[in-house]
């Protein structure tokens, strides 16, 4: 399924320390169209993290949706390309979360006051995948 035959009518949206797996399989259960996402993972969690456990997921979830996390077009393009080939329907990255913790990474909403940046890491992101 690409991106551009998922329906996003009804989307559950990323929630930290919510959406794993077990609870996208329990939306699932409610609706079978639902577009799923996954709670935001960073470049860095997924360049160097155990991916099997940060972002696996069963077949019966999709479709599902990645958000990423970061700030660096270089590791945002290899956390793209890493979810790509994991079948993520969709790859997101996080301009809106507010929270102080993740505006002290450089990412979430502080981003939106650096959209050239976020353009360079759009960029990055859909030049390595398809």
């Amino acid at each position: 399924m690409t991106s551009d035959t998922l329906d996003r009518r009804f989307c559950v949206a990323p929630m930290m320390e919510w959406t794993d797996r077990h609870c996208r399989a329990f939306h699932r259960t409610l609706s079978k169209g639902a577009l799923l996402y996954t709670e935001m993972v960073t470049a860095d969690a997924l360049i160097h993290g155990d991916r099997n456990r940060l972002i696996g997921f069963d077949p019966s979830e999709h479709p599902v949706a990645i958000q990423i996390g970061g700030s660096d077009p270089r590791k945002l393009a290899e956390a793209a390309k890493i979810s790509t080939d994991f079948g993520y329907g969709e790859i997101n990255l996080n301009v809106g979360c507010p929270s102080d913790r993740v505006q002290s990474g450089r990412f979430g909403a502080c981003l939106m006051r650096e959209p050239e940046l976020v353009a360079e890491c759009v960029s990055a992101m859909q030049a390595a995948t398809h």
